[in-house]
């Protein structure tokens, strides 16, 4: 069985050895290497060529969100989670814009955490409710002043639309589907349809420019 290969990106010891006991205690996982700084995980990405990285965001020199920009502009299929005890709008923003795949707080939990890594392998944002929140609330308090229920850029559709204020706030397929009570299959078709409007190519980019937008 080939191995998930698994980056550990943080410059505190005990951090570090905590996620990689939990990341190691998948039979499907592996950590293929260790970095404590920005500069040493583009290096490492590189030479590893690993699936996942999780990335702490404040480090001794480069930090993890320009971390997060450089390797995604070089290896655009690894898929970079941001895995930090910092939830401040702008890192946040700006790690997502950069192609971060998720935003993750430290207290998540082991199981939230492994849930993560196979959510970003299928291709998915997660981000956790306190996140998300923060994050709607900086799209709230940003949003341009013409009401939000009459602005739309795009040419949305009702339902369109519906979705991509939902999108906006970091839920997830599934989350949308229960709460307009739509399947995940219908859920995504809106998808393949709001990205193609807002002529980005994946969930992370729609919802930073659907932040900035509506």
């Amino acid at each position: 069985m080939e191995k998930t290969k698994i980056l550990l990106v943080d410059d505190q010891q005990l951090i570090i050895d905590g996620i990689k006991i939990i990341v190691d205690s998948e039979p499907d996982f592996e950590v293929v290497a260790l970095a404590h700084t920005g500069e040493d995980a583009i290096t490492l990405a590189a030479l590893h060529r690993p699936d996942i990285i999780l990335m702490d965001i404040r480090m001794p020199g480069m930090g993890g969100v320009e971390a997060t920009m450089h390797i995604k502009a070089q290896f655009p299929q690894i898929q970079v989670i941001i895995l930090t005890t910092f939830d401040d709008d702008a890192y946040i923003i700006d790690a997502l814009n950069y192609g971060a795949s998720g935003y993750l707080l430290k207290d998540i939990g082991r199981e939230k955490l492994v849930e993560a890594i196979r959510e970003a392998l299928a291709g998915n944002l997660l981000i956790t409710g306190k996140v998300a929140y923060k994050l709607a609330k900086s799209i709230k308090t940003n949003k341009k002043p013409t009401q939000l229920g009459n602005y739309n850029p795009y040419a949305f559709t009702d339902r369109e639309f519906e979705i991509a204020r939902l999108l906006a706030t970091g839920l997830s397929n599934k989350e949308i589907g229960d709460l307009l009570f739509l399947s995940q299959g219908t859920v995504k078709n809106y998808m393949s349809s709001i990205y193609l409007k807002l002529g980005v190519g994946d969930r992370s980019k729609a919802i930073v420019l659907l932040a900035e937008t509506l």
